[in-house]
């Protein structure tokens, strides 16, 4: 079970120092922090909540909405996070000062990392960057601005960059003197060089993790009360699991020494001054630890006592508690515990239909922000055009007003010149006439514009629905899977034939990494796939058929699908023969080839 943490919140646990906002929401932001530093996350909302209420200058506001925007962000609360960052944005448009912008644009690049956009958190954290150049009033958000980009960088697997933006953070960090910022930045700088240690296997990689995670360590030590307890909790976790599985010291040293970091990280766990999904982290560590000197069942203690105080939180851990079931059902067929195991393997699968819900629930929720985030920018593009056009027309009736002015002025001043006047007058005429035109063409643009953006939008909702059927589709075939599986072992369990069960629990647990892989590819298979079978048929194909097709499709070999239906190769050669005849095929053509034509 991996266990490793490498970093921790960008947004959360440290303000912004500026001269731009008035004192008392200086005192707002640094009551948030406090607040933040001992994991109190709803009462630092309240906070923020009860000073929007007291001011109406646009740059605090501008503060105070971003900081709103990135806890109900951190917190899965996209489309509230995202109504708060459009105040945001509108209080720094009014705003006098760079620096709120900056804010602004960094809850916007947040929001975006959260919504898994990294080509627009790379362009807002440069827009923000870019209203901070020469100022160097507010230290802490130009170290979140390019914390986001080594973040991004890093999905991305760049070092040069990487390592460009977090060696900037390190220097913000350190100019600032904040103690929780350097921490932090410790831990990056040493999950950058894990990574490369993954790659490379060097060992000064190796050791120059150790080494930035031992600073962090000696900067809390320093100073305890100027670090947040989930960054603590981070450091002493990375340091636990360092002496697990790199360390070349002898066993009982290396868990002497990671106990001891995983007790300093139980005692914060225990105050509630970090998040309750690390009691896994902390206690997987001691679990592999027990199963390293072979005592099982310390390791299931272990394990059970994670899942306890996991399900005594408040909040949804789902995809956590899968992957501990499925560590126990694991762990439980190695004590021939076959009961115990299929209870753990049937509560994991429950667990992953749980939280298959729960993120389908949060990618509807990304789709419908990243939907109002376009359709926000479509209206902001249209209205500018709009504003162009007025100042344009604006400038034409001023100027014609004008001329006509001067027009008058000069017959009543001269006669004379009465003659050379009307002929003005009709080039001026002719020229408002040519400008209606092109006023009736841009009107024209704005409104075939204007069902572009119409038909735009349509297309989303076809492409949201699209992705909710192939998601299903996924699922569906998963799940049955898995159904199919248990009644099996259900099945094997009545007849009492225990080296059976084993076989097929051994089994399943040899195909969950494959299936893991096929539900992704069957995402990819659009729904359009089985209706097009159905007209190519020449016979009726039964869902059993299109269960083949559809692996054949994905490219699966004929003893992969054998082991998938728990039936023999030759029984898979002799259904691809009968479905050749279905589609009414040649000899010399080839079935797979014919499947994956289909698209």
């Amino acid at each position: 079970m991996k266990t490793y943490l490498y970093i921790s919140l960008f947004l959360l646990g440290t303000v912004a120092r500026s001269q731009d906002i008035l004192p008392s929401t200086q005192q707002v932001l640094d009551s948030v922090e406090l607040l933040q530093m001992h994991n109190k996350t709803q009462r630092a909302i309240e906070v923020l909540q009860s000073a929007i209420l007291t001011t109406d200058s646009p740059d605090d506001l501008a503060y105070l909405h971003a900081y709103q925007s990135g806890l109900y962000v951190s917190m899965d609360s996209l489309l509230v996070g995202k109504k708060l960052l459009d105040r945001s944005l509108e209080d720094a448009e009014k705003a006098k000062n760079k620096t709120s912008k900056a804010v602004a644009y960094r809850a916007k690049a947040y929001l975006n990392y959260s919504l898994s956009l990294p080509d627009s958190v790379v362009k807002d954290a440069l827009t923000g960057l870019k209203y901070l150049e020469g100022n160097n009033e507010d230290l802490t958000t130009k170290y979140y601005l390019n914390y986001l980009l080594y973040s991004t960088y890093s999905r991305w697997g760049d070092e040069e960059k990487m390592e460009k933006y977090i060696l900037k953070c390190q220097e913000y960090a350190v100019e600032a003197d904040n103690i929780n910022l350097q921490v932090n930045v410790n831990n990056g700088i040493s999950s950058m060089y894990l990574a490369r240690y993954r790659k490379t296997k060097q060992a000064n990689d190796l050791d120059s993790c150790f080494k930035y995670l031992n600073e962090s360590f000696k900067l809390y030590q320093s100073n305890p009360d100027k670090v947040s307890g989930d960054t603590f909790v981070i450091t002493c976790i990375n340091i636990a699991n360092y002496y697990l599985e790199f360390s070349s010291e002898n066993e009982e040293d290396r868990k002497e020494k990671a106990f001891h970091y995983l007790q300093l990280a139980e005692e914060k766990l225990e105050k509630k001054e970090a998040s309750s999904e690390k009691w896994i982290n902390v206690l997987g560590i001691k679990s592999s630890f027990a199963k390293k000197e072979g005592d099982i069942s310390l390791a299931e203690h272990y394990l059970l006592q994670g899942l306890s105080l996991l399900m005594n939180d408040k909040g949804n851990y789902f995809k956590l508690e899968y992957r501990v079931n499925k560590e126990l059902a694991s762990i439980a067929l190695r004590k021939n515990d076959l009961k115990s195991a299929l209870g753990y393997q049937e509560r994991a699968e429950g667990l992953l239909k749980k939280a298959f819900d729960e993120q389908q629930l949060l990618n509807a929720q990304k789709l419908e922000v990243q939907y109002e985030m376009e359709k926000k920018d479509q209206q902001l593009k249209l209205l500018k055009e709009r504003e162009a056009f007025r100042k344009k027309q604006n400038y034409l009736y001023g100027g014609t007003g004008l001329a006509l002015l001067f027009g008058f002025a000069f017959m009543f001043i001269s006669y004379r010149f009465k003659l050379r006047y009307s002929m003005e007058r009709e080039e001026k005429l002719k020229r408002e006439k040519e400008e209606g035109e092109h006023r009736a063409k841009l009107q024209l643009k704005i409104e075939k514009e204007e069902q572009s953006r119409l038909k735009t939008e349509q297309e989303l909702l076809n492409l949201k629905r699209q992705q909710l059927e192939k998601e299903s589709l996924a699922n569906s075939l998963l799940i049955e899977y898995k159904n199919d599986m248990l009644q099996q072992i259900k099945s094997k369990i009545k007849e009492g034939d225990t080296g059976k069960i084993q076989k097929l629990l051994k089994e399943e647990m040899l195909l969950a990494g494959n299936f893991e892989d096929i539900k992704t590819q069957i995402q990819e298979v659009h729904p359009d796939f089985f209706n097009r079978l159905n007209q190519l048929a020449v016979r009726k194909l039964t869902s059993l058929d299109l269960k083949y097709c559809a692996y054949l499709y994905l490219k699966m070999t004929t003893k992969q699908i054998a082991q998938t239906l728990h039936i023999e190769p030759q029984s898979v050669r002799m259904f691809k023969y009968r479905l050749k005849q279905k589609f009414d095929l040649g000899k010399d053509v080839d079935l797979d080839e014919f499947l994956g034509n289909l698209d």
